[in-house]
């Protein structure tokens, strides 16, 4: 087991075959890249010192991006991403999900995008994002 909730999400994701080379927190911005940028949040306080918490994730790739007519290579890049999605899903489904010390791991979830998954770009670069929770219990 991992000795931090934040090691044991990074070891979890480095397991993907859809993710290649991976950052935490900070990251160049370069084609391929994928940034983990994680924080936590308390949504319920028990009596006996437990918390109900979610440790919330952005998962920004970076990615070339066309502006070429007729050109599906943007198609792929939003497939590539949704790949990581369904990934995360089948986890779930598997019950294969990160082990945080002093914790229960409830679920894992990507969350609705309903932005779009493009949420910035240069003049050669795109960042996409993709947004997923997992839900935890941390023992008092």
């Amino acid at each position: 087991m991992a000795s931090d909730k934040h090691t044991a999400v990074w070891d979890w994701l480095r397991t993907c075959p859809y993710i290649g080379d991976m950052f935490f927190n900070a990251s160049r911005a370069e084609d391929g890249n994928t940034q983990l940028v994680p924080s936590d949040q308390e949504v319920a306080r028990y009596i006996d010192g437990s918390s109900l918490r979610n440790y919330n994730c952005a998962l920004n790739r970076f990615l070339a991006y066309s502006t070429d007519p007729n050109d599906g290579s943007n198609i792929e890049a939003v497939v590539d991403l949704e790949a990581v999605a369904d990934w995360i899903d089948a986890q779930m489904d598997a019950g294969t999900l990160p082990e945080f010390p002093g914790c229960v791991v409830n679920e894992a979830r990507v969350l609705a995008n309903e932005s779009g998954y493009m949420v910035a770009q240069d003049g050669t670069l795109a960042k996409y994002m993709l947004q997923f929770q997992i839900e935890y219990m941390k023992n008092a």
